[in-house]
């Protein structure tokens, strides 16, 4: 950009013919130099600009740091755990402060090395691998903490209104026995949270024009659980209540899409035995062609590349080095006959597969994507590059 020129108008020197250097001619006053300020460049990348309107209108605020080198980011961990990750860009150094555990961690730290392609940050150190999209202050990838290998997804947003996450959301989510990781179960339906704060969860159906929680199809039963979202403002946390006990805390990330939701799962059943992980809901609207594209995936144990295009997925199990073409359909939940419309949500099939084994893909940003597979108990998160 060029420098911004300052004008400065000289008045002109008269000067009477054959008067000498002395004469009482007044001076001719000069006018002030004239300062143009240069104009401040809009935003114009479009993911930047819906994700800042997002932000804005649910009253969402950066995580500040200790200084104005330090980024923040707050995520819910697959195991169940909530931490805050910092990193220091001036002494390039991260740390991980435990916010919430079930499993007894605490805190560490380390250094960093930090490579950004396009909009897309990778930070990389000992046991972590994480990346961060500058548009969205998202954050997804891997990390450690003593023995415990996590898959973590978050925000650099606090949410301080929970009135204003009101709205209706499609979800995606997996928990097991905190103990031994018995007992996988995989909920997935819509959440519908009010301008009180009180939420309403309906786990395999749809809220109906009467506002209830309806099957989506024969083949499954709608359950519904009640919800009630508060601000701790001690720790700057939402908190999501089931009765008297937690249910899990709320991690409001803005997306270019709309609000999306990453909810550390934790919390007893009705037989006292704590149940973790994790619930990613994304606003509810459909999914059209702009899902395309190339998306590296992650899940327990598997690494694996989606490429979208038309109809077609092309899956790459970089574990075991296969590739297959699966075929895509939108706004579905299910397959053929049994299918049922539901925005938001493509499936993904395998045609040599029997009937029962498909995917699901729930695109929550531009950037991110979170899919599960029927045949698997586990549920995996896809950054698009």
């Amino acid at each position: 950009m060029k420098n911004a020129l300052s004008i400065v108008l000289l008045g002109a020197a008269l000067t009477a013919c054959g008067g000498s250097d002395n004469d009482n001619t007044p001076a001719v006053p000069v006018t002030p130099p004239v300062v143009v300020t240069p104009p401040v460049t809009p935003v114009t990348d479009p993911v930047t600009v819906a994700s800042q309107a997002v932000a804005a209108q649910a009253g969402l605020a950066v995580i500040a740091g200790a200084s104005a080198d330090e980024t923040v980011y707050d995520v819910a961990a697959d195991i169940g755990d909530t931490w805050r990750i910092t990193f220091d860009n001036a002494k390039k150094t991260f740390s991980v402060k435990v916010l919430s555990t079930q499993f007894g961690l605490v805190d560490r730290s380390g250094s960093y090395t930090a490579v950004t392609t396009g909009n897309l940050t990778t930070y990389t150190g000992t046991d972590l691998n994480l990346t961060v999209d500058a548009r969205t202050r998202l954050l997804t990838g891997t990390i450690k903490l003593g023995n415990t290998s996590a898959n973590v997804s978050g925000t650099g947003y606090a949410a301080t209104d929970v009135s204003k996450l009101v709205g209706n959301y499609i979800f995606l989510g997996a928990m097991r026995n905190a103990s031994n990781g018995a007992f996988p179960f995989n909920p997935k339906g819509s959440l519908r949270v009010a301008a009180d704060g009180s939420a309403q969860l309906c786990n395999g159906g749809v809220f109906n024009a009467q506002g209830a929680c309806t099957a989506v199809s024969p083949q499954l039963e709608a359950e519904n659980a009640s919800l009630t979202l508060v601000r701790d403002a001690a720790r700057g946390l939402i908190i999501a209540r089931q009765g008297q006990q937690d249910f899990g805390i709320v991690h409001v990330h803005a997306g270019d899409r709309g609000l999306a939701l990453f909810i550390d799962r934790y919390g007893r059943n009705q037989e006292n035995v704590l149940r973790v992980g994790t619930i990613v809901a994304a606003r509810q609207q459909k999914i059209g062609t702009e899902i395309a594209g190339s998306y590296a995936c992650a899940a327990p144990g598997i690494s694996a590349k989606i490429v979208v295009a038309g109809s077609t997925a092309t899956i790459t199990n970089n574990t075991v080095g296969k590739t297959h073409a699966e075929t895509i359909t939108i706004n579905k939940l299910g397959l053929g006959v049994q299918a049922v419309d539901f925005d938001g949500i493509a499936v993904l099939k395998d045609p040599a597969d029997v009937p029962a084994d498909y995917s699901m893909f729930m695109p929550v940003s531009s950037s991110m994507a979170v899919e599960f597979s029927t045949d698997r108990s586990y549920m995996g998160t896809c950054l698009k590059n």
